[in-house]
């Protein structure tokens, strides 16, 4: 009778079992039970076998596995209902006429009996798949009872059963398949992940980066043992994603490793120059501390790279010269030197001649005059734009040359009378009068202590002009408090002022404007803004008297006059 007994019942039975004394199972046997098939008569049957031997192999599934070498040892449970006695349990291997062991057993009826035979070493000559055949044999007999047969695989340690690069006690001390060249299923053979890539053959994605070993190898060239291949902060599968390498940290190649242009600049890591400005994104960031996500960082209206390496100017200030004009407005649109507050190094900065004074600033001298905007502006207070400031037909430069020479003259006299000066000076500290009233005291010019014609006590002045001449009225005391004096004070200790009020004293009070000019030798312009001045001061008037002004201190005004600038 043939039949099929699973591995945990035949281990059941062995444990119900009686044991007898010919039963020898080591405290430390390791059993495994076998599958099997069996013909028994009815007074004894083998029903079940294990192995207890120190050889036994992992990692070949149900089947029992066994090591070629070492010391083997096989449990063989035997049954009987009418009992047996001095009977032999044998193991063989099927097929041949290779018998491993026998041992005695006897069986009381109705019970069973587990005994262990010694098998020794396998034959080297006989490993691979093999069949273990147990039986039991009553004494004196030549056919046994009962014969059961049980798969089993026999391998040498240093051979390769799946041909996959390790040796089978390799792959068994590694819990690899024995029986698999590719344990994990990614497509690498053991023998390669162990000894080639060093990943693991029981995990399919070593470095569970989500790329399968396999394909970080085949496809993508990545280390299958690290999660970011290139150690720029991005992992191997979101370089893939992005569209980076993850073989190269820096996939653009400027300056700035992947993961940073990603997860801190927000920069494009596949583009050198995320802003397109002419500079990489490395550079704005570490040499230029310039925004790589803005052509113009400053907004000055100049993109980075031109201002960096055209125009030399700092990309992140609007107005690099600091001159009032933005960078972008002085290479565009004026043509100045951004790195220069003054251009045409007149005296004027570029913001100033643009936004005050309308000048050329790249041209010194924007009238044509001669004089530079600087000295115009500055020094001269001329127009520079009109080569004519006071419109009197002598060109600003001209009258600027006739000052000087007079000035000149002026500084010439002063050496041959700088005695004088000092003792002026130190009069003038003494005196607590008003500075013309000092000077004509100092110089001999006579004032009202010559008399009035008030008092009629004193002589009338030399040269006194009655205010009849314009009115035909009597001036009263007026004209004699400007008596001429007896001396003269030189004009260049003199104000404009001072020099108008003396040219009336030496006129009888009263002056045409012409003659003013002429007296003076000053430009039409500057009378008018001398006397403009006094007017609006009330220290002069001036009367229109049809062919000219004539000019004259208020108290001086004839009654009905009115003034030249009185509608």
């Amino acid at each position: 009778m043939v039949r099929n007994v699973h591995v945990w019942i035949l281990a059941v039975l062995v444990l119900a079992g009686t044991a007898a004394p010919a039963v020898s199972t080591a405290p430390d046997a390791r059993a495994s039970a076998f599958q099997h098939d069996s013909t028994f008569q009815q007074d004894a049957r083998i029903t079940g076998a294990s192995y207890e031997g120190d050889a036994a192999i992992d990692g070949l599934g149900d089947d029992l596995g066994l090591w070629q070498s070492g010391a083997h040892r096989f449990a063989v449970t035997v049954a009987s209902d009418a009992g047996l006695d001095n009977a032999s349990t044998c193991v063989a291997i099927a097929g041949t006429d290779r018998e491993l062991g026998c041992q005695p057993v006897s069986v009381p009826a109705e019970a069973n009996r587990t005994v262990t035979v010694g098998a020794g070493a396998w034959p080297a000559n006989l490993t691979g798949e093999q069949r273990l055949r147990a039986s039991v044999t009553a004494a004196n007999a030549s056919e046994p009872l009962d014969t059961e047969t049980y798969p089993v695989t026999v391998l040498s340690r240093g051979g390769d059963l799946d041909g996959d690069g390790l040796t089978n006690e390799r792959e068994a001390s590694i819990g690899t398949s024995l029986r698999s060249n590719d344990t994990d299923g990614d497509g690498l053979a053991d023998g390669d992940e162990v000894n080639t890539y060093e990943t693991s053959p029981r995990n399919a994605d070593t470095d569970d980066d989500g790329l399968s070993d396999h394909e970080e190898i085949e496809r993508h060239q990545t280390d299958p043992t690290m999660v970011d291949t290139d150690g720029d902060g991005l992992a191997d599968p979101r370089e893939l994603e992005l569209g980076t390498n993850p073989n190269k940290a820096d996939t653009d190649g400027d300056g700035v490793p992947d993961g940073l242009e990603v997860n801190t600049y927000d920069t494009n890591p596949t583009e050198a120059d995320t802003d397109g400005d002419g500079l990489d994104d490395g550079a704005e960031i570490d040499e230029y501390e310039t925004n790589p996500l803005e052509a113009d960082t400053d907004g000055d209206g100049l993109d980075d790279n031109l201002e960096v390496n055209t125009y030399g100017t700092d990309p992140n200030q609007v107005d690099t010269d600091g001159d009032g004009l933005e960078d972008g407005a002085e290479v565009d649109r004026y043509e100045t030197d951004p790195t220069e507050a003054d251009t045409d190094d007149d005296g004027l900065e570029d913001g100033p001649e643009v936004h005050t004074y309308d000048t050329n600033p790249t041209n010194p001298d924007t009238d044509g005059d001669g004089l530079e905007d600087g000295p115009e502006v500055e020094r001269y207070e001329t127009d520079p734009t009109d080569p004519d400031t006071d419109g009197d037909g002598v060109p600003d430069p001209r009258e600027v040359e006739t000052l000087g020479d007079r000035l000149s003259l002026a500084l010439a006299g002063l050496v041959g009378v700088g005695v004088a000066a000092v003792a002026v000076l130190a009069l003038l500290a003494w005196s607590g009068r008003a500075p013309l009233a000092r000077l004509r005291e100092v110089f001999g010019i006579a004032t009202g202590a010559a008399g009035s014609s008030d008092s009629g006590d004193g002589p009338e002045a030399p040269g006194a002009a009655s205010a009849a001449d314009v009115t035909g009225e009597g001036a009263g005391t007026a004209d004699a408090e400007r008596a001429p004096a007896t001396g003269e004070v030189p004009t260049e200790f003199l104000s404009d002022e001072e020099v108008v009020f003396t040219l009336l004293d030496d006129h009888d009070g009263r002056m045409r404007q012409a003659d003013l000019v002429e007296e003076t030798d000053w430009s039409k312009s500057k009378v008018s803004r001398v006397l403009s001045a006094m007017d609006d001061d009330d220290t002069i008037v001036k009367v229109d008297v049809g062919r000219g002004n004539v000019v004259m201190r208020p108290e001086d005004l004839p009654p009905g006059a009115e003034s030249a600038f009185e509608e």
